[in-house]
């Protein structure tokens, strides 16, 4: 031990116990001090803990006996703090580096909750962890094991067994977690692969029954005819979905040569309940989840005209009724084309579009999709896009009407209904490119035109029917008589 007394105040060298000795004890003013029993122990056991960095401690005795732990161990001790904190983050990053950071199956933001949450919640089943174990979805539990039961009863492979599901699910389970945008750490590894697994298989299983490829049981609720409406809308939310991957493995794994693919099982069973798209699945790409593959499928073709995407400005176009005044034709496009709107020498061709009952919940999740994936939003919004369209070209029910009666629209709902569907779309949806951008600044130079508002008006208010023709060229002859009996009677004052 060595002393050194600095001002009023004396400094003590501790040899550290760890190394052969014993701790000292000081008499100050008849107090005794031990450095064991300094009122600093937390950190004395710190610097212990973290490797026994510091070889003593000093003890800073004033002449009254007080005494306090020298600013050097506060130094020392943060220091070491600072190196586990570091060493802490340095491990979790090594941990995380190695996974994929792409999430693609996210909760819904309040921003766009708040306009309608019912059309983001399932009513009668969950898929994947964001709904699992609610209440009132229990019951689709039930048939869920009995697909699977089936499943494995029918073995259509040799592999075909519970034991090897879980095996190749849970060989992936960590890369499938980080499909979420939450971590769901109180889902233990073993009931997340089997929620994968049911939820798999059970879509699968669906989707073959539907096709024709097994028997329908006559005992079956899915297919009563409400409940196929529920799933189909419940199987299109973006909280209620597993990862694409996880699908192709289990159908992998079931799969018989010769029969349809997965992709083409999916589409054969959302298309005549969603929008008008291709029944053919060539070129529809990669997948995140089955939401994703009905967006891929209804922009593929649309990615063709890349051209028209341009910095979205907030402009606006007329209406359907508006543009009629102004002179502009509408004309029904291209079958299953739906987002290929065109606007060419007066002339707007739209695709038609088929409004199902469930047609907000599922345009409202396309949406969602679209503002939540970074690689969307920040490039191929063409869902929101196509919304803020509608929503232009639509202000009221004759709007709907007008469209209906060119075919261009086909609706489920009442023209009013038709109409709000529309108008309140696209609440709060942000944009970093506009997929109609050249089609809104022809539109908006052709409006602006004052000769098309001109032909317009002399069509409808004189060319109108048969009669009005008749009645425009006569008063047009009357009108060139007149002109010429003036001209004659002038001239013949002046020769006269």
């Amino acid at each position: 031990m060595m002393m050194k007394r600095v001002g009023s105040s004396l400094f003590i060298k501790i040899t550290r116990a760890d190394e052969g000795y014993d701790m000292p004890t000081n008499k100050v003013n008849n107090k005794s001090v031990s450095a064991e029993n300094t009122n600093h122990e937390d950190d004395e056991s710190l610097v212990s803990s973290e490797n026994k960095v510091n070889n003593y401690w000093l003890i800073n005795i004033d002449d009254t006996g007080g005494h306090e732990i020298a600013e050097n161990n506060n130094v020392i001790a943060n220091g070491n703090r600072d190196k586990l904190l570091a060493s802490s983050i340095e491990g979790k990053l090594r941990k995380e580096s190695s996974l994929p950071t792409r999430r693609s199956i996210f909760r819904i933001p309040n921003l766009l909750r708040k306009h309608n949450e019912k059309v983001f919640v399932p009513n009668l089943v969950s898929i994947g962890p964001f709904h699992h174990g609610k209440k009132n979805l229990q019951a689709m539990q039930e048939t869920k094991l009995w697909y699977l039961h089936l499943l494995l009863q029918r073995k259509p492979t040799p592999d075909t067994n519970l034991e090897y599901f879980v095996k190749v699910i849970r060989s992936t389970e960590q890369y499938y977690r980080n499909c979420y945008e939450e971590k769901f750490d109180d889902l233990s590894s073993d009931q997340f692969v089997e929620m994968m697994v049911l939820d798999g298989c059970f879509l699968i299983e669906l989707f073959k029954v539907y096709a024709g490829e097994l028997t329908q049981d006559k005992d079956d609720p899915v297919w009563a005819k409400w409940v196929i409406l529920a799933l189909l809308n419940d199987l299109l939310l973006l909280e209620n979905q597993i990862p694409w991957r996880v699908l192709e493995c289990l159908f992998d794994i079931t799969w018989i040569s010769g029969r349809r693919t997965l992709p083409d099982l999916a589409l054969n069973f959302f298309y005549s309940w969603t929008f008008e798209m291709s029944p053919e699945i060539d070129g529809v790409g990669k997948n995140l989840h089955l939401l994703d593959f009905i967006r891929n499928c209804l922009i593929r073709s649309f990615d063709e005209n890349a051209e028209n995407t341009k910095s979205f400005s907030w402009q606006s176009i007329p209406s359907v009724t508006e543009l009629l005044q102004a002179g502009v034709k509408f004309k029904r496009g291209k079958d299953n084309d739906m987002l290929n709107v065109t606007f060419k020498d007066g002339v707007m061709e739209i695709p038609p579009i088929r409004v199902q009952e469930n047609g907000e919940s599922l345009f409202r999740n396309l949406i969602a999709f679209e503002q939540c994936e970074p690689n969307i939003i920040n490039s191929t919004t063409h869902i929101s896009s196509y919304a803020f369209l509608m929503d232009n070209l639509i202000n009221s029910s004759k709007d709907i009407e007008f469209l209906v009666e060119k075919e261009i629209m086909q609706t489920f709902l009442s023209s009013e209904d038709t109409a709000s569907f529309f108008n309140r779309l696209n609440n709060d949806a942000e944009f970093s490119s506009f997929s109609y951008g050249e089609l809104f600044e022809k539109v908006t130079q052709y409006h602006q035109g004052r000769w098309h508002r001109w032909q317009t008006i002399l069509g409808r208010d004189y060319f109108s029917n048969p009669w009005s023709i008749i009645s425009f060229v006569a008063a047009l002859v009357i009108l060139a008589l007149t002109f010429i009996q003036t001209v004659y009677s002038i001239l013949s004052y002046k020769y006269k």
